[in-house]
């Protein structure tokens, strides 16, 4: 079965040491969730932080920011080839459609062992994608495309290992059909957020085979709300938003010194 292999390319990190007499600081929210495969959410570049869920279960949160473009950073942790398939508000992200009941595997990114890759939108070729734009939840393109569902709001992260011999048990694993009613009665009738079809952008893939297994390895489930929406759920992140701000202006344009004006 043919599937998406992305082409990685390789990022500089700049590593800045903070003011020795600063006060403490919590510590951040974790910017990636998974074992297998780790999942990050970058938001206009800038890895956002991930909040556990307040029920205790395994799903993450992250806060929307309306029209801000966000990607998906995934990265291989394991030393074997596997499949990733990528569902936003309830669609494949390759395909655009719901995932069938059924044994064949959805359409899928594979990574290489150890590779790291960015997902940044809804793939439309092999050369390009339009990205992925945080939007209230009429104007997401599930609800344009006339494919709305009750996962509107949910990242999820399906992690497939490769078939390489028989394997005698590959039930398939039951999927959360409706949305949380945790917040539901959370300041209507505000609006939820949703994800649109953005602004295209040059993203290359090839075609690769790849038999994948019928049962994920693994699952990794991020919801993303509005700020209210997540004080809802009894999440707050504005402490870390303020203090990102605060960071900023202590160390103004980096931290070093800017030539005089005149």
């Amino acid at each position: 079965m043919r599937r998406f292999s992305r082409l990685p390319w390789l990022l500089g990190l700049v590593s800045l040491l903070p003011s020795p007499a600063r006060a403490h600081v919590p510590p951040r929210p974790p910017a990636a969730a998974g074992s297998l495969v780790s999942l990050s959410v970058e938001v206009e570049g800038r890895p956002a932080p991930l909040y556990a869920a307040p029920d205790g279960s395994s799903r993450h949160y992250v806060e929307a920011r309306q029209g801000r473009e966000y990607a998906l950073r995934l990265a291989n942790r394991t030393g074997e080839r596997v499949g990733v398939a990528i569902t936003v508000d309830g669609l494949n992200v390759i395909s655009g459609e719901r995932e069938a009941a059924g044994p064949a595997p959805p359409r899928m990114y594979v990574l290489d062992p150890g590779a790291e890759v960015t997902v940044r939108g809804w793939r439309t070729s092999l050369e390009e994608v339009r990205r992925f734009t945080f939007v209230d939840e009429k104007r997401s393109y599930a609800v344009r495309s006339g494919k709305d569902n009750p996962r509107l709001g949910w990242i999820e992260v399906a992690v497939h290992r490769e078939r390489v011999r028989r394997h005698a048990e590959e039930a398939p694993v039951a999927r959360e059909r409706n949305r949380d009613a945790d917040s539901a009665g959370a300041a209507a009738p505000r609006s939820h957020p949703g994800t649109g079809w953005g602004r295209p952008a040059g993203d290359p893939a090839v075609l690769v085979d790849f038999d994948a297994q019928g049962a994920p390895a693994e699952r990794i489930t991020v919801r993303y709300e509005y700020a209210w929406g997540l004080r809802a759920l009894g999440i707050d992140p504005r402490p870390h938003a303020d203090l990102d701000r605060l960071r900023a202006r202590d160390r103004g344009d980096g931290g070093f010194a800017k030539p005089p004006a005149w």
